[in-house]
């Protein structure tokens, strides 16, 4: 799996610390890759919030925008990032149902309770994880599953995102995409191409089909091309 993307949303410096340990020890005792981005307020997470984590570790009572409410602006713009209550009342937990959140953890936190829910929680992420990208458009923003990009075509410093219906211009670098989109089927088939295998449905010549688009193949590229593409059937 990729790295797992935590948000710690949390006022008080003492469980900042407490929690940035647990992490670092359920980190090192996994093996997993994880970041952690901390906030020291609900305010703090919803400003300009973008839907970029896996988990999000979210204290409940804080001094100026509380975590429930938190969560209910979160809701509205992510509906995949797992949630995951701190508190050190029971009954505030049972509002999580109305976020869907998956559980929560009393304080004072102990690891092994913290080890156990967090488990749980990457076990979901696991279970339902599709990689996604968040394109930054001129009027705003949006989320894609990586699944549902056919192709990107290079134009100058602008990437072009085409899916099934939709085309997304953005600002970018083939090369950067690249490293990123490997682990999930997609080959640079020529200087200005970067297709997704998944989604090619016929090679002939220099090209290759998808969507009814023909879309080139450098000649050193396609024995390449082409073995991945046994590869994945």
């Amino acid at each position: 799996m990729s790295v797992i993307r935590i948000a710690l949303v949390e006022d008080d410096s003492r469980h900042v610390q407490k929690i940035t340990e647990y992490l670092e020890r359920f980190r090192t005792e996994k093996g997993l890759a994880m970041s952690v981005r901390i906030f020291p307020d609900g305010e703090d997470i919803v400003e300009n919030y973008r839907p970029e984590y896996d988990i999000i570790l979210m204290d409940i009572q804080m001094r100026f925008l509380d975590g429930m409410t938190a969560a209910r602006l979160i809701r509205e713009k992510d509906k995949e990032t797992v949630l995951i209550f701190l508190t050190s009342m029971a009954g505030y937990a049972i509002q999580g149902y109305e976020v869907e959140a998956l559980d929560y953890i009393l304080k004072p936190v102990s690891y092994d309770m913290f080890a156990q829910k967090l488990w749980r929680a990457i076990d979901v992420v696991q279970r339902n994880h599709t990689h996604n990208v968040v394109l930054t458009l001129k009027d705003g923003m949006v989320k894609l599953d990586v699944s549902e990009i056919r192709y990107i075509e290079a134009r100058s410093h602008r990437m072009i995102y085409h899916t099934a219906d939709m085309e997304y211009d953005v600002r970018g670098r083939l090369d950067d995409l690249e490293k990123e989109l490997l682990p999930y089927g997609f080959f640079r088939s020529n200087r200005g191409y970067l297709v997704n295998l998944y989604h090619i449905t016929a090679v002939r010549g220099d090209c290759c089909l998808i969507g009814g688009e023909k879309l080139p193949i450098s000649r050193v590229r396609k024995p390449v091309l082409l073995e991945k593409l046994t590869e994945i059937l």
